[in-house]
């Protein structure tokens, strides 16, 4: 729990009742005055998770960048849509934050450190800062705010709980403490870097550790605004972007994607064996109905009660293809419709290991428009336009 010079306290939800931690990622806000298109949508994201998610998330997560110039009359702009926010919310420094090469205005209006950290249910979360050095080109992470860090995964460790980074860029982008920090989160207990930085929607899996990037808010370069979903459902992670007011939404929350399986997931059954599916659904009007589609299987699952998901179990023969596309649907009571897909992998299905690339930006997830993955990154941080 922390509490802000202005007297906010953050304390996060728990786990749903079907034991899922989720959260919402709203991207880099780059916000400067009221009634420009950054804070109107601002507002229009807060209302739409005001009115669906607010009570099935454990809080929303800012990434940094959350005033373009650092100013004390940005943040305000910031909080004054956040304070209408029905869900917890917690933030990060990014380089545009120490724009005035200060904290003060970031730690007054947003949040009273520069990194902490806190837990949901077996999940810690830590969230960074990026910019020890408060100056924009800095991207510095110093040697006492990393030996916290160890000490904290070592902790978490002693402690079994799984590790989320919260960080505003990907660890390869420090200048310094990029190495330590790149080892650090080679720790098995790592398995999520939440980032923001890139404006792009991004996956990475370096066949440990998984690293998501959300499109920006303030400053978009590709489709249209919205934000991201991300759940850790036991060992497997799902992550999805929506566009504001495309609902309902449904998410397969396990099996793991064959795309996101890492070291540390368990295995999935062998063929005949049968296997959870779990799905998270949310609409303005109550979802009534959720189906699987499977090798030729239709199965119909079951609302956990007091929950937003829905299960079931299903078994695959061995005569199948041993990758299997797995679709979800969901309507809701006025008829709508939302889908979700993924590739799953049978255990004892042959399967070399992908190669991986040292720098952890170059593990980048193919294109998946399903879940918001155009391919199309060519942003400030990799070659695209200058901010």
């Amino acid at each position: 729990m922390s509490t802000n010079p202005a007297g906010r306290r953050f304390l996060p939800g728990d786990p749903d009742a079907a034991g899922i931690v989720t959260w919402v990622h709203v991207g880099d806000l780059h916000m400067t005055r009221a009634g420009e298109q950054n804070h109107r949508d601002l507002l229009s994201i807060v209302q739409e998770i005001n009115e669906v998610f607010a009570g099935s998330i454990a809080f929303v997560y800012l990434p940094g960048d959350v005033a373009d110039d650092g100013s004390a009359a940005a943040y305000a702009v910031v909080r004054d849509a956040l304070d209408r926010l029905q869900a917890p919310w917690c933030s990060i420094l990014g380089d545009h934050d120490v724009h005035e090469k200060s904290f003060a205005n970031y730690l007054a209006a947003m949040m009273p450190e520069k990194h902490y950290a806190f837990a949901v249910g077996p999940v810690l979360f830590i969230a960074l800062n990026a910019y020890d050095i408060p100056e924009p080109p800095s991207f510095a992470m110093l040697p006492e705010q990393l030996d916290w860090l160890q000490h904290s995964l070592a902790r978490a460790q002693q402690e079994d709980q799984k590790v989320v980074l919260l960080l505003h860029c990907y660890p390869s982008d420090l200048k310094q403490g990029g190495d330590r920090l790149s080892e650090l989160v080679r720790d098995p207990v790592v398995r999520l870097v939440d980032m923001g930085h890139t404006h792009y929607n991004e996956l990475a899996n370096d066949g440990t550790t998984l690293y998501s990037a959300t499109r920006s808010t303030g400053q978009i370069e590709e489709g249209p605004v919205g934000f991201s979903i991300t759940n850790m459902d036991g060992d497997v992670i799902s992550w999805k972007f929506v566009e504001s007011g495309d609902l309902p939404v449904v998410m397969i929350t396990s099996p793991a994607d064959e795309r996101l399986l890492t070291g540390q997931m368990i295995a999935y059954p062998a063929p005949g064996q049968p296997i959870v599916l779990r799905a998270k659904a949310w609409g303005k009007v109550p979802v009534r109905r959720v189906s699987a589609i499977c090798g030729g299987q239709t199965i119909d699952l079951s609302p956990i009660p007091g929950s937003r998901v829905w299960q079931g179990t299903i078994a695959m023969d061995a005569t199948r293809e041993q990758v299997q596309a797995l679709r979800v649907v969901a309507e809701d009571e006025a008829g709508n419709h939302a889908e979700d897909a993924i590739r799953w992998r049978f255990a004892d299905s042959a399967r070399e290991p992908a190669k991986r690339a040292l720098r952890d930006q170059d593990n980048v997830v193919e294109p998946w428009p399903e879940r918001g993955l155009l391919g199309t990154q060519l942003g400030p941080n990799k070659n695209g336009r200058k901010w």
